[in-house]
């Protein structure tokens, strides 16, 4: 899993870039490696997804905690998970009661062959290096069978373990896109093993990043500001031209993406739009035994804002 993604470390008094490898864009075969390494547990936990309640699909309780991330583009708003991540949440929400987030940036653009895979974002600087206030307390990665990194999902981004300590979650996160090619993960295995059929199935309804399975703690889901989160993934990177292979491509956005006030809440206060999270375009309806009717009917509604 770990050749995957290649990153200096972003806490590092130095410019940080990521270079992710999505099977869409370059090498098909790097997700298919990383999705079977996963449902055949060599080096991951192992899951059965045929057992999971995929909670990221359900409208959730008036309770659940939910962030609301202003920024110059405009707001989106993500549930939380404390039951599927709880050292993490506790973790994060923290930050958000201090404050933390409040005029970080979004730093880095997952960006290749011209599709996003997803944002970086939570960093002190516009170039992702540390500051004096940067916040380096790392949280074990904690991983549930019940989330999955579809389109729209809120995931720590990792410092990687040796071979004497576990890779370790931090205050960068990622909120991720699309670029699944479903016919080459629906490959990836002969059968249902572990339940993957229905892993397969959500990820072509919804779209996702399948390399972030069990990499990073996925703890919330955006369920509203989708046209902010599309406008955020669709800035040019400076080095848009650039090839994808280059080693020093500078993947920030061409202008300044910053999230001006982070702060948290509960879906009962921030429900006036519904729970909406959208069909992958070219999708067919599909029914999941975690889908309720409420859920169901939320994902077909309009997303905008």
């Amino acid at each position: 899993m770990a050749n995957n993604v290649t990153m200096r470390d972003p806490y590092r008094a130095k410019k940080m870039r990521v270079y992710f490898r999505f099977s869409m864009i370059a090498v098909a075969c790097v997700v298919v490696v990383a999705v079977l390494a996963i449902i055949m547990n060599t080096g991951q936990k192992n899951i059965d997804y045929s057992q999971s309640t995929f909670v990221q699909y359900e409208a959730p309780e008036d309770s659940a905690p939910v962030v609301v991330f202003e920024t110059t583009e405009g707001t989106f708003k993500a549930v939380l998970y404390e039951n599927e991540a709880p050292e993490y949440c506790k973790f994060f929400e923290q930050l958000v009661k201090d404050g933390y987030f409040n005029d970080t940036y979004a730093c880095t653009l997952l960006r290749t062959g011209g599709v996003t895979g997803g944002f970086i974002a939570g960093s002190k600087t516009q170039d992702g290096t540390a500051a004096d206030d940067t916040n380096k307390e790392f949280i074990n990665v904690e991983v549930s069978g019940n989330m999955l990194p579809t389109k729209g999902s809120l995931g720590s981004l990792v410092r990687e373990g040796g071979r004497f300590s576990k890779p370790k979650a931090g205050s960068v996160f990622t909120v991720l896109s699309d670029v699944v090619d479903i016919e080459e993960l629906r490959k990836a295995v002969d059968g249902d093993v572990n339940g993957f059929s229905r892993v397969c199935e959500l990820f072509e309804k919804y779209g996702g990043v399948p390399n972030y399975l069990q990499m990073y703690t996925l703890f919330g889901q955006v369920y509203d500001g989708w046209e902010t989160l599309d406008k955020i993934f669709n800035t040019k990177i400076i080095d848009e031209a650039a090839p994808d292979d280059k080693e020093d491509r500078d993947l920030r956005p061409e202008h300044e993406i910053k999230f001006t006030k982070v702060w948290l809440s509960t879906y009962g206060e921030q429900k006036q739009n519904g729970f909406n999270i959208p069909l992958k375009e070219g999708s067919v309806k599909i029914n999941t035994a975690s889908e309720d009717s409420s859920a169901t009917d939320a994902s077909s509604a309009d997303t905008s804002n």
